[in-house]
């Protein structure tokens, strides 16, 4: 019962922190020093174009009616209409997540999977070789900046090698895929297409790498603290003493304290990675909703951005929900009012 209060809880908050974001984007996007009315009409509009238009619109009100306005057509589920694409906004964002949302969640699981592990035979295996490696990939890990990354493994791995695919894209230039869902991997296997599968799955390695590498050496490093705070703790030191199987010791008791601040960390990660998933997206010019946005503010197209924001603050807060909620069935003691 507690928990289900503290999730309708979090649902009320969730309404005030989107209207926040909208407010806050809509503004910024109209004090911008642009004229996307250039982009929506051509220059060669006369100012009798120029101001039909701007009624058309509502640019000839002020922003907080131009706002309202906003509020009101969300509310009946308009997003606005792209003036540089020329198509809904939903149209655009359904077509762009997908790939955004295969990229990100790629990436997580890859992170997942390797540094959970990695944090934990680093902790067991402490002041190793193993542990020593180990950090040394961390310090590297937070040292290097995406995008930098990014440019280098494609540098190594298409230009010199020649074993990536060019940053350019989902799939290779010629094959056929079905797309169900838009997440092509997913559609391959349900299409039973290998060659798109692995084609798809051939350009994803490097973006995936690239998105991952920061948060592997993050997670990887709280785990390993994590796990060995817990294996110092007095119970641990019991368990010991008693003559205690040390895998038991390590993988039933130990273990799962020890996840604890992970899980709450993995919930961070997922925003960052959201975040780092714009970056990714340029270097390898992967057609997701992040390239697409920054295409819209390059042309001064306001509601594309607004979506994307208002988006990208929804999947957050879902995100940190489902963290504290996975937490507390980690540990029931933990009161989540």
């Amino acid at each position: 019962m507690n928990l289900l209060i503290f999730i309708i809880r979090r649902l009320i908050i969730l309404i005030p922190i989107i209207f926040g974001v909208l407010l806050i984007v809509f503004i910024i996007g109209r004090v911008l020093p642009s004229d996307p009315l250039i982009y929506f009409i051509g220059q060669e509009a006369d100012q009798e174009l120029i101001n039909k238009v701007k009624l058309d619109l509502k640019l000839d009100k002020s922003i907080w009616i131009q706002f309202l306005y906003y509020l009101k057509d969300i509310s009946n589920g308009s997003l606005g209409m792209s003036w540089s694409t020329r198509n809904p906004v939903s149209i655009d964002l359904i077509s762009k997540l997908p790939a955004t949302f295969e990229l990100v969640i790629f990436s997580l699981l890859f992170t997942v999977l390797l540094s959970i592990p990695l944090g934990i035979i680093s902790a067991v295996k402490k002041d190793t070789i193993i542990d020593h490696l180990s950090r040394i990939f961390v310090l590297s890990g937070v040292s290097i900046p995406n995008f930098w990354l990014g440019l280098i493994l494609i540098y190594i791995f298409y230009a010199i090698l020649g074993w990536s695919p060019p940053p350019m894209g989902r799939l290779n230039i010629g094959t056929q895929l079905e797309q169900i869902t838009g997440f092509l991997i997913i559609d391959s296997i349900l299409t039973l297409n290998i060659k798109a599968f692995f084609s798809s799955l051939h350009f994803l390695i490097l973006p995936v790498i690239t998105l991952s590498a920061l948060q592997i050496a993050q997670l990887t490093r709280i785990t390993r603290s994590s796990m060995i705070e817990v294996l110092n703790s007095e119970y641990i030191n019991s368990a010991k003493a008693q003559g205690l199987n040390k895998n038991l010791i390590i993988y039933r008791l130990a273990l799962k304290n020890s996840l604890l601040v992970p899980i709450t960390q993995i919930g961070i990660i997922a925003g960052n990675t959201i975040g780092s998933a714009v970056i990714v997206e340029i270097v390898f010019a992967w057609p997701g909703a992040g390239s697409w946005a920054i295409d819209a503010a390059l042309a001064g197209d306001f509601a594309p951005i607004q979506a994307f924001a208002a988006i990208m603050a929804i999947i957050r807060v879902i995100i940190f929900l489902m963290t504290d909620i996975a937490y507390k069935m980690l540990d029931p003691r933990i009161d989540l009012y």
